[in-house]
């Protein structure tokens, strides 16, 4: 009988080992590395995480848009065998660049991913699709409108409303949780759509500036402190940038009407600044006109919006490998999990 403590030397040993040869069989299988190609309509260097599964491939790939934590969705991903590209937002540090930068610059970013993902041999490049989520969304549904050939996109969260309509819900429903009573909602509601209108009706950028310092300088009430954007007096900076430009100034029904492209989006039961009715109702009137015989939209549990509960995870996974099957149909909603079997909407 080996003695007590050899036999846990023993058993450390083997256990060493063991996980050992487990963390170099999963490195063996799989392969993470930050990567860097161009934009070439304006010359933009853009870098991304690209992940690949073990095994030869091609494999089928995934450009994910997202800034939440997409560790549970590049897993999933990666185990159902995908290749996954998760590019960086342009400016995502140094924020001068994304300022700059219009939701057309964004669409090419997007543009750019897809042909690089497209360009690697361990890719199979008829079988890309395109996820994007929350503030994410435009530049996926922008380039997804004029995608030759058409890739299926899934949305998690996309904006609903008009650029100013959205941005005053957001800025409500922080206030609100600040603790902002109704006359000061109502003043808020007031202030946010004047700063929309000059955001979006003054061309030239300096006078754009120049109107929102005037109207912050004057206002009796200031947005909500958020971390969107800077709280001094560089905040109408910002505002008048570019990039909040196009912001306030999108038409998500417009850009949804616009799609050629398979499409599921995905809205959380839980996902906050969201009127759910006048939601659903808004993305199915986009969708209804989109030139596409398989749009889905499906209210599931949990969060969408800079998270991804389970039940998204499994609809979009789910939703991803029926898109792989030559002979597919649409996928009901009720296969999908979700909350609603009429959430289901087809356009023809």
């Amino acid at each position: 009988m080996i003695p007590t403590s050899r036999s846990s030397g023993f058993l450390s040993a083997v256990l060493a080992l063991t996980v050992s040869a487990t963390c170099v069989a999963a490195q063996s299988m799989s392969t993470k590395e930050q990567v860097r190609y161009l934009n070439p309509r304006d010359g933009t260097e853009l870098t991304a995480w690209l992940a690949l599964p073990g095994g030869p491939g091609p494999h089928p790939a995934v450009v994910l848009l997202s800034v939440a934590g997409t560790d549970p969705l590049v897993r999933r991903l990666m185990d159902e065998g995908y290749a996954v590209l998760e590019p960086a937002l342009r400016g995502f540090v140094e924020v001068e660049p994304l300022l700059r930068a219009s939701y057309e610059d964004l669409s090419g970013d997007v543009s750019a991913s897809v042909a690089y993902l497209r360009s690697l041999s361990a890719v199979d490049g008829e079988a890309v699709a395109l996820v994007a989520q929350g503030d994410n969304s435009p530049q996926a549904m922008l380039h997804a409108a004029g995608a030759d050939p058409p890739l299926p996109l899934v949305l998690l969260a996309p904006p609903a409303f008009p650029g100013i309509d959205a941005f005053a819900l957001e800025q409500r429903w922080i206030a609100e949780n600040q603790g902002a009573g109704p006359e000061d909602l109502e003043a808020l509601d007031a202030y946010v759509r004047e700063i929309g209108e000059i955001a979006t009706g003054v061309s030239d950028p300096f006078r754009r500036q120049v109107a929102l310092e005037g109207l912050r300088s004057r206002s009796a009430v200031q947005l909500p402190r958020n971390a969107a954007f800077p709280m001094d007096e560089g905040q109408m900076r910002f505002l008048a940038s570019r990039i909040w430009h196009d912001r306030l100034a999108f038409e998500p029904e417009r850009a949804l009407a616009g799609l050629t492209s398979p499409v599921l989006l995905l809205v959380g039961a839980d996902d906050a600044n969201t009127p759910t009715d006048r939601y659903l109702e808004a993305v199915r009137r986009g969708l209804e006109g989109a030139r596409t015989d398989d749009a889905t939209v499906c209210r599931v549990p949990g969060r969408t919006r800079h998270a991804f509960s389970r039940a998204a995870l499994d609809a979009l996974v789910h939703w991803l490998v029926a898109q792989g099957d030559p002979g597919r149909d649409s996928v009901p909603a009720s296969r999908l999990g979700c909350l609603e079997d009429e959430a289901e909407r087809s356009a023809g």
